[in-house]
């Protein structure tokens, strides 16, 4: 067998990312386009039905024309709290795993400009609002106490039409590690000597367990500029700095419950470090209709990103037999891998429309269209002839759908004080009969606030819930992996207006 723990030239190393073996794909295109709507506690407690309600900093990730209706300066921040629980079903045995973490949901300044009286245009406002429209922050973990399956079967399976040398510069991350820790070895009576066999056999009785630990966030600063005309319509538009950070490890341990088999357990872990940024635009109208009734349009253009992986990866294996010089265990670690690409998110629309009940209340309802099948990967533009993403691309459409949301919210006031309620849903964006296609998320929000010509203070819980079919490894050598994914959230802002 090859010799362990290999320092590899950096010749081999270039072929290896020109090779692209630690292969982005349609899942990791999806994890920056899955997004929601940011904003603050009144907006969170409308279960952000904001599109046309405005005067509130969630209108950059909503319609940037709600800025239009502040008529007066503005300093916001919101703090949040969050519980994620994951509860993931494999083969028959229930496991689960919390996150809790604190963070800042959304901080604004809003600077209002009234007009001359004489203009129609009554008043221009711009500013900056942060947004964080995605967090990365999870832990999740399946155990399997009985499975028939392992993933030394998918190493075996990549390798085939390989020569032993050659496993090293075409797979350092995945079975080129599987053979130098004895994981897969040559399949008996081939005569080429390009076949390989798991140590655990395929349809041997394994106990497996994968544990994704994640941490990040995808957060947007919106420079935007909006204005008023005549109090009946309100335009807006909104340039965002977008900043990426993902960080996971994932742990995937098999234990052979068969004692005739050699191999006793065998751990692969995989380590990637993503980071990057990128920008987005979006323009968006209102429109009073009547003094009770606004309707609300915006458009959302992709976010262009550009991002940089860094990944590793190691796998263990320890066997019940010592070898000729007493080793039962192996360790190999593959080179630390660069990557640069483009991802291309999809573009998104927003249709709103608002009733007012005079000074009392309101009820608000939102509907979302995103395309998901317009999302792209691309090569680094800097590197000739890079990496096409074709194969990933065809993925894209052929695994992904367009989308639908709908969220509905209602304010209603008691003097300086307010009651809020709203509930929303998002369509899970997998294509029908994709076999990872889950439930569309649902969240039920309830809030309360208080308000002063200069202060107020906005207090929101959310409740969130989805479900979500994914595999361990290759679809085709194991089962789906059943998820139920909950969370709680609690937010307070607190806005000043001199």
């Amino acid at each position: 067998m090859p010799i362990l723990n290999l320092r590899w030239p950096a010749a081999v190393l270039a072929g290896v990312l020109a090779l692209h073996l630690a292969a982005q794909n349609e899942e990791d295109a999806l994890r920056y386009s899955w997004l929601l709507p940011g904003g603050t506690a009144r907006g969170w407690g409308l279960g952000s039905a904001m599109g046309a309600v405005g005067a509130d900093p969630g209108a950059a990730s909503l319609n940037p024309a709600g800025f239009g209706l502040y008529n007066t300066s503005e300093f916001s921040l919101t703090p949040g709290l969050s519980v994620t629980t994951a509860e993931n079903t494999h083969y028959g045995t229930a496991a689960s795993a919390t996150n809790t973490r604190a963070y800042v949901n959304n901080f604004a300044l809003v600077l209002c400009y009234p007009g001359k009286t004489t203009s129609n245009w009554k008043a221009t406002q711009f500013g900056v609002s942060f947004d964080r429209e995605a967090s990365f922050h999870a832990q999740r973990q399946a155990t399997g106490a009985s499975v028939n399956s392992t993933i030394l079967q998918q190493f075996a399976n990549e390798a085939r039409g390989t020569l032993p040398g050659d496993l090293y510069g075409n797979f350092p991350f995945t079975s080129g590690l599987a053979w130098d820790t004895y994981g897969i070895d040559p399949a008996t009576g081939d005569s080429l000597n390009t076949s390989y066999m798991p140590a655990i056999p395929f349809g041997s009785d394994v106990r497996q367990t994968q544990v994704i630990d994640s941490y990040g966030r995808l957060q947007t600063t919106s420079l935007f500029f909006a204005a008023n005309w005549m109090d009946r319509l309100y335009l807006g538009a909104s340039v965002g700095l977008v900043g990426v950070r993902f960080e996971r490890t994932t742990t995937h341990t098999e234990t052979s419950l068969t004692d005739t088999v050699d191999l006793a357990d065998l751990t692969y872990t995989e380590d990637l470090i993503t980071s990057g940024g990128g920008v987005d635009v979006k323009v968006g109208v209102i429109g009073r209709v009547t003094d009770r009734l606004r309707l609300g349009f915006s458009f959302h253009s992709p976010k262009w990103l550009t991002l940089d992986d860094a990944f590793r990866t190691q796998m263990i294996t320890r066997f019940r037999t010592p070898d000729g010089q007493g080793n039962t265990g192996y360790e190999a670690a593959s080179p630390d891998g660069i990557f640069r690409y483009n991802v291309n998110t999809p573009w998104n629309l927003v249709a709103s429309a608002a009733y007012i009940a005079g000074g009392n209340g309101l009820v608000s309802v939102d509907y979302g269209y995103t395309d998901f099948t317009s999302m792209r990967l691309r090569g680094d533009n800097t590197v000739p002839d890079s990496y096409d993403f074709a194969a990933e691309n065809n993925a894209i459409r052929d695994s992904f759908r367009g989308a639908h949301s709908v969220r509905v919210g209602t304010e209603w006031r008691m003097g300086t004080w307010y009651m809020r309620g709203g509930w929303g849903w998002w369509q899970d964006p997998y294509a029908d009969g994709d076999l990872r296609q889950g439930t569309g998320y649902k969240r039920y929000t309830v809030g309360g606030g208080y308000r002063t010509d200069h202060l107020s203070i906005d207090l929101a819980l959310v409740y969130g819930t989805r479900t979500a079919n994914r595999f361990l490894y290759d679809p085709a050598l194991v089962n789906a992996t059943n998820e139920v994914i909950t969370d709680v959230q609690s937010l307070v802002t607190i806005a000043y207006r001199p």
